[in-house]
């Protein structure tokens, strides 16, 4: 193992130590099942990654705004470090950072998030307040349950089209971005994964009607929505 690979796991490890729960990938594809499920609340991103372009990964990520992502570049390319900031990453730092600075900077950018989901995204769902951002969704009755940031960003897209069918490929291409090779049957679990939790919310899972041929429709009223997706 070099250098740089026993301080990322140094850090890794104080991250857990410190009560942070941490899923390693090594490549994009191992990451993948991850991004696309429950999803995480910051992505700490290397740009040499051995499937893809790690860049390119950044800005998919910075772009679906799900979470904070922090790239750890090496310690002595400059052009790493300020290509990672070009391509969307909320901070970068080198490989060779202490693991003390790597969980400091890991608690400011989630600090950072939570401020910014206060002040953002709030809509009404028919009778129900759906906080886009902190996940929240509360029913009149006052029954709340929050969302996984992955459900939360589905919903958002949902919210965003109410009345507006929305086949598999066109959810994807909003979560994932236009080219992914994210499934319509990863869609199908996560649709049905978001019903079951919003179920649990006075019955408001029934807002979302699965159609035949694989699309899905938003069909509750949405009303008083600030910064749900365009």
């Amino acid at each position: 193992m070099d250098a740089d690979a026993e301080a990322i796991e140094a850090g890794l490890e104080m991250l857990r130590r410190h009560g942070f729960e941490v899923a390693r990938a090594d490549s994009a594809a191992e990451a993948q099942p991850t991004l696309d499920g429950d999803g995480c609340d910051l992505v700490i991103l290397e740009t040499a990654l051995p499937d893809a372009d790690g860049l390119a990964l950044c800005r998919k990520l910075s772009e679906a705004e799900t979470a904070p992502v922090l790239v750890v570049a090496r310690a002595a390319d400059t052009l790493d470090r300020v290509a990672g900031l070009e391509f969307g990453a909320d901070d970068v730092l080198p490989k060779t950072t202490h693991p003390l600075e790597l969980l400091a900077k890991v608690r400011a950018l989630l600090r950072r998030a939570a401020r910014q989901a206060r002040r953002t995204a709030q809509a009404t769902l028919e009778t129900w307040r759906f906080d886009a951002e902190l996940g929240y969704v509360t029913a009149p009755s006052g029954r709340t349950v929050r969302l996984s940031p992955a459900d939360a960003a589905l919903l958002r897209a949902l919210a965003a089209r109410p009345g507006v069918v929305l086949p598999r490929d066109a959810l994807v291409a909003l979560l994932h971005g236009e080219g992914s090779s994210t499934g319509g049957r990863s869609i199908d679990a996560r649709v049905a994964r978001l019903r079951r939790t919003l179920s649990a919310c006075d019955g408001a899972g029934d807002m979302i009607k699965t159609l035949r041929g694989g699309g899905y429709l938003f069909q509750a009223q949405v009303t008083a929505r600030t910064g749900l997706a365009a």
